[in-house]
């Protein structure tokens, strides 16, 4: 047997070429996330409920007067439903007005003696920290890191029971499955879950991974143009020609005016628009579930 098929996948590596290759930095900041913190977070309406937030929180498995530690926790989505339930929440972020947006929610929702906020960057070290060592640690769409693999055994080091992830099934930020769909695109490379199971797998901790399909808020462009050149970046490997001309076939049919409705986008870092240009399709996304138990994971000599 040639030696090279058994060399191992550096899927830390293979994490930094993908993110690098598709991730605007400006979404990597603090101050960006600071800039629509007010708007991040919509409590639902009486007698609803978020499909996304009761199927996380199902696949958890997490029992009765467990804590949780919720990296990236932005204004609440998931601290706020899970501290009414009764579970002391620990949330973390690296956006300062985030943790702030998130206590005047807690606040309201008559939670905020439930839920600790702290200041906390995915990429700083957290063994300088005296972080508190939760039953959970989860991260919920917020994989803001460079380092795969330590990014992991940061989450591992406050979690005593399980860890959690909810990553996106996209292969780069801003990719919409149903555009690439009509313009004949095909995706090369691995999703991010791809590479998180591949990480996880190739340390024998056993992962489990599930799917959560759930509405998502569809983008709002300021103009046709922003719209256009918005969704030809989200190609992050490029287009050819042809699907070029696909994409602006579509746009013309799909990528339609809306009036005098008034948002906080986060393209434009927190100005209000009264107009704005959306898409009209489904707004359906798929995210995937992983979980892992502490206890299969091994320990450092």
């Amino acid at each position: 047997m040639d030696d090279r098929s058994m060399e191992r996948i550096d899927w830390n590596m293979l994490w930094k070429e993908v993110n690098n290759s598709s991730r605007n930095s400006r979404n990597t900041t603090s101050q960006f996330w600071d800039s629509f913190a007010d708007t991040y977070w919509k409590k639902p309406k009486e007698g609803e409920a978020d499909e996304y937030t009761e199927q996380f929180y199902d696949y958890m498995g997490i029992e009765q007067g467990e804590t949780i530690f919720d990296m990236g926790c932005a204004s609440g989505v998931l601290a706020i439903p899970y501290a009414q339930r009764g579970h002391e929440v620990f949330a973390a972020d690296y956006s300062p007005r985030m943790l702030q947006v998130l206590m005047e929610n807690a606040e309201e929702e008559g939670v905020a003696d439930m839920i600790h906020p702290i200041l906390l960057d995915w990429n700083e070290d957290w063994d300088a920290r005296e972080l508190p060592v939760c039953d959970f640690a989860i991260a919920s769409r917020s994989l803001i890191f460079d380092d795969l693999t330590s990014s992991l055994k940061k989450l591992e080091s406050v979690a005593s029971r399980r860890i959690c992830l909810g990553a996106w099934d996209l292969p780069s930020q801003g990719f919409d499955r149903y555009v690439a769909k009509a313009i004949g695109y095909e995706r090369p490379g691995l999703a991010t879950h791809s590479i998180i199971m591949g990480e996880l797998l190739s340390r024998d901790v056993c992962p489990e991974m599930f799917t959560i399909k759930s509405p998502f808020r569809l983008a709002r462009y300021e103009s046709f143009e922003a719209g256009l050149e918005s969704l030809k970046d989200s190609f992050t490997f490029g287009l050819t020609e042809r699907q070029e001309e696909l994409l602006k076939e579509y746009c013309a049919e799909h990528l339609v005016f809306k009036h005098g409705e008034g948002f906080i986008s986060s393209h434009r870092d927190g100005q209000e628009l009264k107009d704005y240009w959306q898409l009209d399709h489904s707004n359906m996304s798929t995210i995937a579930f992983i979980r892992w138990d502490k206890a299969f994971v091994p320990r450092t000599v």
